[in-house]
């Protein structure tokens, strides 16, 4: 891809790692640091830490799919979706923030938190 990943590809390639449970692939796209918020936990985390921390996500709910069902641009520029994440323990929204960092973009914030269950 010669170092430049548009923005709609690197959001397919998030929401295909997410919807398939796919950690490594998913920290592939992450800024050196990212705000990242799980049930389990909430903090700045260094890739390696979050690849870990999702893999124990994704192992304790196996996901079956991720829909967008939202997005937009906020203030700073930065593009951000949200989305439904179907999961063998139930539903959880999911909400991700790009960045561009250089050439790529990148995720720098991920947010999976429980989905309503008011439905």
């Amino acid at each position: 891809m010669g170092g430049l990943r548009a923005q709609g590809d690197v959001k397919d390639q998030v929401v295909s790692a997410i919807g398939s449970g796919n950690a490594t692939a998913l920290a592939k796209n992450m800024v050196a640091n990212v705000d990242m918020t799980l049930p389990s936990a909430s903090d700045y985390y260094s890739k390696a830490q979050a690849e870990q921390i999702l893999r124990k996500f994704f192992d304790e709910h196996p996901p079956k799919g991720l829909s967008i069902v939202h997005e937009g641009t906020n203030r700073t520029g930065d593009s951000y979706y949200i989305g439904n994440l179907a999961t063998a323990k139930g539903d959880f929204r999911v909400t991700f923030f790009l960045k561009k960092t250089g050439e790529a973009y990148q995720v720098k914030q991920l947010r999976i938190e429980a989905g309503r269950t008011d439905r």
